[in-house]
């Protein structure tokens, strides 16, 4: 099983990653624009947030390890206001933001790099021991692509007391299960439901 690398990944990328020992992220994934890839989505206090990586990408075809972060925007500071201001208020955004801030102060320069140093962020922060490697798959069909996997007939999302909003929102950033349910973020993806379709 091999997954495209994604910045500060969904809850249903972690359901999967808990199938699996070691976590093998596709090197030669392409980069496709307005995913997962460089953007993660979080719960404000009127909507629903998207963490946008700005990145240099060329309109033809360009592996994602190639893919070079545009770091003249400032966007690091941007970003981590936008998660404070959603979370700072939460029962345990001060347990794990210690470990997340580094990843809003360091000028990364590929999108590849940033986006291991998310997944292993949230790997230590829930405790999860998994091997990240970094391979190249023999058949497409073992690509996990996890967007076109999640679809409302498919998967369901118990609702957990989330920080702003009255409706449940399935499906964020891993973070917003982190800073909302803490050491039972664990436990919740274990006991979600999953079928392949």
């Amino acid at each position: 099983m091999f997954f495209t690398p994604n910045f500060l990944p969904s809850i249903a990328y972690f359901q999967k990653i808990m199938e699996t020992d070691i976590i093998n992220i596709n090197m030669e994934d392409i980069y496709v624009k307005q995913t997962y890839r460089n953007r993660a989505q979080i719960l404000g206090a009127n909507k629903i947030e998207n963490l946008i990586i700005p990145v240099n990408a060329s309109s033809t075809v360009t592996a994602n390890k190639d893919v070079r972060i545009e770091n003249k925007s400032k966007w690091q500071r941007t970003q981590l206001r936008t998660i404070e201001a959603a979370y700072k208020s939460s029962a345990f955004y001060q347990f794990y933001d210690y470990l997340m801030i580094p990843l809003f102060e360091k000028d990364y320069n590929f999108l590849i790099d940033l986006q291991l140093d998310s997944l292993t962020f949230c790997l230590k922060a829930m405790q999860m021991k998994k091997t990240i490697c970094q391979a190249t798959p023999n058949d497409e069909n073992d690509v996990i692509d996890i967007k076109s996997k999640v679809l409302p007939e498919n998967h369901h999302f118990e609702p957990y007391l989330q920080n702003f909003g009255n409706e449940f929102v399935p499906n964020l950033s891993v973070i917003d299960l982190l800073f909302c349910k803490g050491p039972e973020a664990y436990r919740y993806l274990t006991n979600q439901s999953w079928s392949e379709q």
